[in-house]
């Protein structure tokens, strides 16, 4: 026998508070990608990192948004959203539509070059992937709100390696 610590013995306890919560999940890497939305409410967009598959029949997403932000409103007003996968060379554009700047919307869209597909929602022409949806429905949870997505066009490009966020920082995957 081993007089090797396991590795459960060493991991500490927190007790279960919001700030353990956040730190626990800052541990979890995740792509980074910018959600837009543009229809009669308007064109908005933020980052996120609460985004995933749903399922193949139909094609379906989710993504995770907090209902204090701008873009809520928005895009359940405008029932559509293009999710669009970062790559490694857009940390600026991911903090741009993460708010880090303090610009309005108009001006968070003069970061890269956008086009609408087939809901009229922006697609970064540069992304790794564009997932245009269709809100399929609305889940709200404690601040947010899971917003599942019917898919009804899909772009994608080849483009550097993919925009990772864990522990409260920007890491590359490389292809």
């Amino acid at each position: 026998m081993s007089n090797e610590a396991s590795p459960l013995s060493t991991q500490a306890s927190l007790p279960l508070d919001t700030q353990a919560f956040r730190e626990a999940m800052s541990r979890i890497a995740a792509a980074v990608h910018v959600v837009t939305t543009n229809g009669s409410a308007g064109r908005a967009g933020a980052t996120v990192s609460a985004a995933c598959s749903v399922t193949d029949e139909p094609p379906s997403i989710l993504i995770c948004l907090n209902r204090k932000t701008r873009i809520h409103a928005a895009l359940l007003a405008n029932k559509c959203f293009c999710l669009n996968t970062l790559s490694d060379e857009h940390e600026p554009i991911s903090n741009v539509f993460a708010g880090r700047e303090e610009l309005g919307m108009d001006a968070r869209f003069q970061s890269g070059r956008w086009t609408e597909l087939a809901t009229g929602c922006p697609a970064l022409d540069t992304a790794r992937l564009s997932v245009d949806c269709e809100v399929h429905s609305v889940q709200d949870v404690g601040t947010h709100s899971i917003i599942v997505g019917t898919v009804v066009d899909i772009r994608m490009t080849d483009q550097a390696g993919s925009l990772i966020y864990v522990r409260r920082g920007y890491k590359s995957l490389d292809r």
